[in-house]
C-alpha cells in the first residue's frame, strides 16, 4: 500500500513556532538582499579606500621628486610665522 498522504515541510523557527516553506524563502530572500547590500557598499568603501591610496601615492611620489621645492617652500613658511609672530 502506497503512502498517498501529503507532506508539507515546516521547520520550527527560534520561539518554537513553526514556519512554512514560503516564510523560510522569503526571510532567506531578505537576507541575500541585505548581503547583496553589504557586499555593495563593501565595494564603494574599497573604492574610496583604494583612490585616497592612489593620491597618497602621487603626493609622496611628488615630494620624492622635488624636495628642494618642498624644503623651500617650508623655509619660506616658517619665515613668515618667525616675522607676523614678532609684529605682535
Amino acid at each position: 500500500m502506497a503512502d498517498t498522504t501529503h507532506h508539507q515541510s515546516f521547520d520550527t523557527a527560534a520561539d518554537g513556532r513553526h514556519r512554512s516553506a514560503a516564510d523560510n524563502i522569503r526571510e532567506l530572500t531578505e537576507a541575500g538582499k541585505q548581503l547583496l547590500d553589504a557586499g555593495k557598499q563593501l565595494t564603494e568603501n574599497l573604492g574610496e579606500l583604494s583612490r585616497r591610496v592612489e593620491r597618497a601615492k602621487n603626493a609622496s611620489s611628488q615630494v620624492l621628486k622635488s624636495p628642494w621645492l618642498i624644503a623651500g617652500a617650508a623655509f619660506v613658511a616658517g619665515s613668515v610665522m618667525v616675522l607676523t609672530s614678532r609684529r605682535h
